[in-house]
């Protein structure tokens, strides 16, 4: 509603106040006079209780506050702390029941503080495999060296899957190196043919001239063998052996069988060569280690 509009109401409501009630507004007026003045107080009470105008104000967002970043905060390094390089013996390696082997870790320092003689390797848990309760490291490791920490072992007697826990800790007795392990298969026991001796008598030999040749097998597996051959090339480029020895019986763990022949080289060969002999060259023998089946004279040669 407008402002004219509630003005005139108001005017109109003090009129008829005056007129039915009998406002006394002064003895000596006029009805007329009157009226004016109750006209004249309502509106100035109207008026008055108008609110005053409030001028607008602009609100303003505070400026923001930079935060300035303050300098990283640097995590120190621990005394000691180790990182894994590399391991012999891979998991699951092979080894004859009671076969003797050696585990090595190699760590590198990557604390803060030397680790001295009095660091040792602990058992923790799982199959110790004869090995040591606790060894101590054989030499000091300062910050950013690396360290080869070896344990010698023993696989059991029983045929199966065998895993040992160890740890490192410090001189005051902190593990700081948890759960480094040995983790191998023992199989039945299997024979493990090899070569203990080669020899040529003379050597050089002589083009023409009679050569004596001497071969020694040997099992050194946990198991009988059975038959094998033995093959001995003159020249390790020949395409044929000199000689050939079959060894029909086999022979027991831990047995050898000493082989022998007599061969004449027909040409002359400069002393640059290689004679190499193999036992079971067709693997016909199932083996703990097909790694060792050969041996070898060089440098070799015949004298014209």
């Amino acid at each position: 509603m407008r402002t004219s509009s509630k003005q005139l109401l108001i005017l109109c409501l003090a009129m008829l106040l005056v007129l039915a009630c009998g406002l006394s507004l002064g003895d000596d007026l006029t009805e007329e006079e009157k009226v004016q003045t109750a006209v004249a107080q309502t509106v100035t009470a109207a008026a008055q209780s108008q609110p005053s105008p409030q001028p607008l104000q602009d609100t303003l967002a505070p400026a923001p506050t930079n935060t300035l970043a303050g300098p990283p905060t640097n995590t120190p390094n621990p005394c000691n702390s180790a990182y894994f390089i590399s391991e012999t013996v891979p998991d699951d390696s092979v080894f004859n029941p009671g076969e003797s082997f050696t585990k090595t870790w190699r760590l590198k320092n990557i604390g803060t503080c030397t680790w001295n003689a009095n660091y040792k390797l602990v058992f923790a848990n799982g199959d110790q495999m004869l090995g040591p309760s606790s060894q101590n490291l054989t030499q000091s490791v300062a910050p950013g060296e690396q360290v080869d920490i070896k344990v010698d072992l023993k696989a059991p007697p029983s045929t199966g899957t065998y895993k040992g826990i160890w740890n490192v800790i410090d001189d005051q007795g902190k593990t700081f190196v948890y759960n480094i392990w040995v983790k191998i298969k023992v199989a039945a026991g299997q024979p493990d043919l090899t070569i203990t001796e080669f020899s040529i008598n003379p050597n050089p030999p002589t083009q023409g001239a009679n050569a004596h040749v001497r071969v020694r097998a040997h099992n050194a597996g946990t198991a009988d063998s059975a038959g094998f051959a033995l093959e001995w090339y003159g020249l390790s480029t020949f395409g044929a052996p000199s000689c050939t020895w079959n060894v029909n019986g086999g022979l027991v763990a831990g047995g050898s069988v000493l082989l022998e022949c007599d061969y004449i080289f027909g040409s002359w060969y400069p002393i640059d060569k290689t004679s190499i002999v193999y036992i079971d060259k067709s693997n016909a023998i199932t083996e703990s280690n097909e790694g060792n089946n050969s041996a070898s004279i060089t440098p070799f040669g015949v004298n014209p």
